[in-house]
């Protein structure tokens, strides 16, 4: 078994930002022929542009995985690249940090509905695809907030836990079909999004004080977890959720 991603088709949501960027990126100096579905339209040509420029094999599809209207505009164009689906990355993610009940209905149906319901239809829309894989991966981008309270939410922590415990289940029921089906849960990332959080003083002095390895974890060292995951090195694990977090929850006694 190689380090790589060879011939391997892999479907990226939401991987021309953050996170999801770091992980096409690094899925494409791995081999991976890429399908990255992203919203901003123009932010997807630009990194398309960049990665053909490069070489690579990439295919964008600009859509919402979010707006049901769209996954038969998504499924087609899949459809006219591959007929099977090696790796499925559920990136697309997003959060508006409110107490409780200060949540307007669209708001928190919102957050639900990018977080956990896009994920649930990608997974449903891509399963026949992903069964004619003779050794599928799919990979569920969570969160430390879906294990333990970090102040970013009920309604984000909520569907991220669900994530988790999505990621189980389904491990167990397509293990037939020779899909396996993990989770990476990150904490505090250095995305654009995290950044300007960070941006208030207290919050980033006891995000590095009560995280171990004493600094905010890059996107790159997301995206690796993620790589070891859909490669075949990782063919014997499957129902996990790999926490990313410089020891924060291993510094905050027993979370589980």
């Amino acid at each position: 078994m190689s380090w790589n991603l060879n011939g391997k088709t892999a479907i990226i949501t939401g991987g021309t930002k953050g996170i999801g960027l770091a992980i096409s990126k690094e899925f494409l100096n791995l081999g991976a022929n890429l399908i990255v579905i992203a919203r901003d339209e123009a932010i997807l040509d630009a990194c398309l542009h960049q990665w053909h420029t490069e070489g690579y094999p990439v295919t964008g599809i600009a859509a919402d995985i979010g707006n049901k209207k769209h996954h038969q505009k998504i499924l087609q164009a899949v459809g006219e690249k591959t007929t099977s689906v090696d790796i499925l990355v559920n990136n697309v993610g997003d959060n508006v940090p409110k107490s409780f009940i200060a949540y307007a209905d669209t708001e928190y149906l919102n957050i639900f509905n990018v977080n956990l319901f896009g994920a649930i239809d990608m997974l449903r829309l891509f399963f026949p695809l992903l069964s004619k894989s003779s050794a599928a991966s799919v990979i569920n981008m969570a969160s430390v907030a879906g294990i333990t309270n970090v102040g970013t939410g009920a309604m984000y922590a909520m569907c991220k836990s669900a994530v988790i415990q999505l990621t189980k289940c389904l491990a167990v029921e397509w293990a037939p079909y020779h899909i396996r089906v993990n989770a990476v849960a990150p904490w505090f990332t250095g995305t654009d999004r995290i950044n300007r959080l960070l941006q208030n003083e207290a919050l980033k002095e006891y995000v590095i004080n009560h995280t171990p390895l004493g600094r905010i974890a890059s996107t790159e060292e997301i995206a690796n977890t993620v790589a070891f995951l859909a490669m075949s090195r990782a063919s014997y694990i499957t129902g996990e959720t790999i926490v990313v977090d410089g020891g924060f929850l291993a510094n905050q006694g027993d979370v589980f």
